[in-house]
């Protein structure tokens, strides 16, 4: 048997990363869908310029009929409303005001590495229970006690396209054509446990970490805007989609199969229809201060 190696966290689920899964439309929808996909808001954060984006925000979601809100919509670990179940009640309050204004609007959440806390979590399962249906998530039928641990079976989990769905808890998500990722997945290269234990570098929250001092430093940082020039050197573009693309294809094939566009957040670098290796990638940049911010906003077809 393989031993753990020590102080390396099993994972932010409780399986092995990523957690993947594909949005399936119903039989008989033959029109094309409008996405929204909506990321890296870093909400309680200094850093945060969301009142800014929130019209743009807004007419996204008025324009789609599906709103994947993918990953780092709040910064639990430089939180300034405080205590993390302080923070936590602010991020379901904040998305249950979206929800309550578009009820008939299919909303999906993947996990970003600010966001992927086990405690926020089970408040994202506790605030989607009750819009649960039968028939909401079809398991693979080819699950066995290997696949369901590694969550990689061959093939996907369906989540519904039903009007009013809520789907939590996902890392990535196959729609027709497109791939839609929070980004961080490849941090780990090819190996999940390192996604794992790169997520796991933001799991503190303000009342247990010795954050601040990097916090400020962050901050000061933004404000002379070093974190464009560190973005531009670490997140190249042509070199981000192909390493995404690199992770993508080591997934099961249903994934990446005839896969047309990835849209991604995480590198805070604004990206619209970029061509790479025959895919076209998408990123809306990031709600922080002198980064650019657009809501991706995409036409899928559900039809061959």
């Amino acid at each position: 048997m393989l031993k753990r190696r020590k102080n390396r966290p099993a994972s932010v689920h409780g399986n092995t990363l990523p957690r993947m899964a594909e949005l399936v439309p119903h039989a008989d929808l033959v029109r094309p869908m409008r996405l929204a996909f909506v990321s890296d808001l870093h909400l309680f954060s200094s850093r945060c310029h969301y009142d800014r984006h929130e019209p743009a925000i807004r007419r996204a979601l008025e324009a789609s009929d599906v709103c994947v809100w993918g990953g780092d919509l709040f910064d639990f670990c430089w939180s300034q409303l405080g205590d993390g179940e302080q923070s936590r009640r602010a991020a379901i309050d904040w998305l249950e005001e979206w929800r309550s204004e578009f009820p008939e609007k299919v909303f999906v959440y993947l996990n970003g590495n600010h966001d992927a806390q086990a405690k926020f979590r089970d408040s994202l399962s506790e605030w989607a229970k009750p819009h649960a249906r039968s028939g909401d998530q079809q398991q693979p039928q080819d699950s066995s006690p290997a696949t369901e641990d590694s969550g990689k079976s061959s093939e996907p989990t369906r989540l519904s396209l039903r009007p009013g769905a809520i789907h939590v808890g996902w890392d990535a998500l196959r729609f027709a054509d497109t791939l839609l990722v929070h980004g961080d997945v490849m941090e780990g290269g090819n190996h999940d446990m390192a996604l794992a234990q790169y997520r796991h570098r933001w799991s503190h929250e303000p009342n247990t970490s010795p954050a601040n001092l990097q916090n400020g430093l962050y901050d000061a940082a933004v404000t002379a805007r070093l974190h464009l020039a560190a973005a531009s050197v670490v997140h190249r573009r042509r070199s981000t989609c192909l390493r995404l693309l690199h992770w993508a294809r080591q997934q099961p094939a249903w994934l990446h199969h005839d896969l047309k566009r990835i849209v991604f957040g995480h590198t805070h670098r604004h990206i619209n229809g970029v061509r790479v290796a025959g895919i076209e990638f998408f990123n809306g940049g990031a709600a922080v201060r002198h980064v650019r911010f657009d809501p991706v906003l995409l036409q899928v077809s559900c039809r061959d």
